[in-house]
Parts: structure tokens; sequence; C-alpha cells
């Protein structure tokens, strides 16, 4: 019946929970009518780039803080350049998070957990949307891998083959757990009349502390975040400071992808 009534209203993003969480028929519709009017959709997500032109490719890149689904500047407007390796050239300057950016980074992922989107949808839909922002990084490679050359300073054919290729199947390769994630029965007692069941539940811990080191950073923000978001974690993550580029240009393919 959920289904039908997903599909009847074809055109509009409803959720499972839109539909049988409904307490009453006027609410259900009431929901409906703001959908339509578009009161629910979320703002657009704007994203201030540095532009540079690199490997015959106009690369654009952020250079602030991801909090909450929105790019930000740090507390006080602070920076620090990030330098190029190969020749110690400043690329740009890049907000430096103070520790109160870092309470609010936590308080945004702990926010999406108990009562945003990412912790409601179901694992199929999550599932979804990691898949969809693996597509997004394949269709962007080139650029993550210039990126990845230019501020890492990695071999731009190993970057693409390698740190942004295996980035891609590490997203879909978790992106096809999340509806398999289940728990078991446990056998307890063989003594009859046995009426005791136990049983495992998983479930997510909540807001996942992720330090990526200045090696691999895309590689390594895809290995542990990927896996994270496949349980229905939220996250927050701290790239090195000598290579946060390609850590900046994924988030902002999961910012317009719909991921939190």
């Amino acid at each position: 019946l959920v289904e039908e009534v997903k599909e009847l209203c074809d055109g509009l993003e409803l959720e499972n929970e839109d539909v049988y969480m409904a307490t009453t028929f006027r609410d259900f519709i009431q929901l409906l009518v703001r959908k339509l009017r578009g009161e629910d959709d979320e703002n657009e997500c704007v994203i201030n780039y540095v532009e540079k032109t690199v490997n015959k490719l106009t690369l654009q890149m952020p250079y602030q803080l991801f909090i909450g689904g929105e790019f930000v500047d740090a507390e006080g407007a602070k920076t620090y350049n990030t330098i190029n390796p190969t020749d110690g050239s400043v690329i740009c300057q890049v907000s430096l998070a103070q520790v109160s950016d870092v309470d609010k980074a936590v308080a945004a992922a702990k926010e999406a957990f108990e009562n945003g989107l990412w912790g409601k949808i179901n694992a199929r839909d999550r599932g979804r949307l990691l898949y969809r922002l693996a597509d997004l990084m394949e269709q962007h490679q080139e650029e993550l891998a210039t990126i990845e050359a230019l501020d890492a300073g990695a071999v731009y054919t190993l970057a693409l083959k390698t740190h942004v290729g295996m980035s891609i199947q590490t997203f879909r390769y978790f992106a096809g757990w999340c509806d398999k994630i289940q728990g078991a029965t446990i056998p307890i007692n063989q003594a009859r009349p046995n009426r005791n069941l136990t049983l495992t539940k998983k479930e997510p811990v909540g807001v996942c502390g992720i330090v990526i080191p200045w090696n691999y950073p895309l590689m390594m923000l895809s290995w542990k975040t990927a896996a994270c978001l496949a349980a229905g974690n939220t996250v927050v993550i701290k790239p090195a400071q000598v290579s946060a580029h390609s850590l900046d240009q994924a988030m902002s393919h999961e910012g317009n992808g719909g991921l939190t």
C-alpha cells in the first residue's frame, strides 16, 4: 500500500515514513501540498570556489569548511596557505577550523543522525544515494585526479586509476551493503520446552570522527567514510592540512548529491 501511494504521488520525493507515519489523512495531504509548493525543498548549496587551469582543465576547488550541508568560513575567518608540493607554490588559502567549528560540525552531524533525513531514510535509499555519489565522482574523475596531483603530489595517471578509481569502487561496494546489514537469532537453550529467544540487531553508533592522513587522501576518505555512511552513521572528517583540496571537492559533490 505504501508503494502504491508513492506511485500515485508521481513526481514527489516521498519516504516510506512520510506515508505510514502520517497520523491522519489531513496531515498527509498537508505534507503533499507543502511538497508541491516547494516549501520542504532544501536550499541550494552555495559553494565558493578557487579557479585554476591545470592539465587542460579549469578546476573549481572549494576552500571553506563544510558543516551542516553548507560551506562556511572558519571562526574569525581564519585561513592558512595550502602548498603545491611539486614546486612549493601557494595553491590558495583554505579555512582553518577552530575548536568552535569542530563543535558546530559535531552538533550538526548529531542533529542529522537523530533528527535529519539521513537518520530516517531506509537502507535501500541510503544505498541509492551512495551509488549516486559514486556516479558523480566518476563523472568528475579527471578533475579529482588532477586536484590529487596538484594538492598531494600524486602522479596523475596513478591518481586517476588508483586514488580516484578505487575510491569510486569503494563507495559502490559499500552502497551494495546498505540493505544487507542484518541481525541474527541465536539459540540459547537446547532444553525442552524452549520458549526463549535471543537475537541481535545491528544499529548505527551515531557520529563517527574520521582523521585522514596526507597520503592517498581521497582513498583514505572513501575507505573510512563509505563504511560509516552505509551503516547509517553520520561523519565528521578532519583532513590533513597539507592535502585538503581533494576532500573538499568530494564534499562538494556530496552536497550536490543530497548526502548529509
